[in-house]
């Protein structure tokens, strides 16, 4: 665990332990549709209460801050979750990654679309369709920024990593067996067990560049700020 880690794991995340917690009845927690959907208890900030004060929060040196109201939550919504709320990344990590996922998440045009099996009735006009050609254009150009400064802090192969998770969700196995066929080790006529072994070591080393790529992008970030 890095410094950062430990600090940064002190701070409250959704996952974090946490008393007097207001919310009503949830969800049972436990995996849904064969392990697909896995509901776990945490809390996030709630919208609609006021600001706590200090003194109301208990904590003479603690920022003002808002209640807290407990939620369900789909673990395996994708990597980055499943990782943070198996403590595998602190809520800073966690939060630079959710910020990394929106931008590339809007340049991928993965937001804002219809349910499937649902008609779309919005009339769509060719100045609506210019917009978005344009805003599509600036979330590219936004996301191909973003990518540069993780790999000026970061360095370009934990950068990779990060964008091939959270932008491509592919999992840390996808992502050493494209790296095998690159470098052409993921031959046919090694025993099965040679390369699941090898597969499995590379996975591992690939989940280690993305926790401490993303652990050390919240260190950078907080001290410089987010790039613009």
């Amino acid at each position: 665990m890095t410094k950062h880690m430990a600090k940064a794991t002190r701070l409250i995340g959704r996952y974090s332990p946490l008393s007097g917690v207001s919310g009503g009845e949830l969800p049972r927690a436990g995996a849904r549709a064969g392990g697909k959907i896995e509901i776990v208890h945490g809390h996030e900030v709630d919208p609609e209460a006021p600001p706590e004060s200090s003194a109301q929060s208990g904590a003479a040196s603690a920022p003002a801050g808002r209640k807290r109201r407990r939620v369900a939550i789909n673990a395996r919504t994708d990597l980055l979750e499943y990782e943070h709320q198996h403590g595998r990344l602190s809520p800073q990590a966690y939060a630079v990654g959710r910020y990394v996922d929106a931008i590339l998440e809007a340049a991928n045009g993965r937001r804002g679309g219809v349910e499937f099996g649902e008609r779309n009735r919005v009339a769509i006009s060719a100045y609506s369709l210019q917009q978005a050609l344009a805003a599509r254009m600036d979330a590219a150009r936004e996301a191909a920024r973003l990518k540069e400064a993780m790999a000026r802090e970061i360095g370009r192969e934990c950068a990779r990593v990060v964008s091939l998770v959270i932008g491509d969700g592919l999992l840390f196995r996808d992502i050493a067996r494209m790296e095998a066929m690159t470098c052409g080790k993921a031959k046919e006529g090694a025993p099965l067990g040679a390369k699941g072994r090898d597969c499995e070591r590379a996975a591992r080393r690939i989940a280690g560049l993305f926790r401490h790529g993303l652990e050390e992008l919240a260190a950078v970030w907080e001290k410089k700020g987010r790039p613009a």
